[in-house]
């Protein structure tokens, strides 16, 4: 079990990624509470490579982190390019689909 453990920090870059990201600025982010959900979210702080996320409709009770590198994260219209469904923002029913 020890190796294994061992094992992850190998894997580590040495060169954190740089964080680009700034307060405010939009992106679509996997739902913490529902990973088969994407939506948009606001940057709303930084700390190193880590991002303060919150799901837009949300307040700060939901807000969560995330590596700038982190696969949950992506540009706004991602989910329209790939044709995925971007969830509205917590309280709206609009749901955005490329099939709507």
């Amino acid at each position: 079990q020890f190796m294994s453990v061992s094992f992850v920090f190998v894997l580590q870059s040495r060169i954190p990624p740089s964080n680009d990201f700034k307060v405010g600025m939009k992106l679509e982010a996997r739902d913490p509470r529902n990973s088969t959900s994407t939506c948009i979210a606001t940057v709303m702080g930084l700390m190193g490579v880590r991002l303060r996320l919150r799901l837009d409709g949300s307040d700060s009770t939901n807000d969560f982190w995330r590596l700038v590198d982190s696969a949950d994260i992506q540009p706004i219209g991602s989910c329209e390019k790939k044709g995925d469904m971007l969830q509205p923002p917590l309280g709206t029913s609009d749901v955005t689909s490329p099939h709507s």
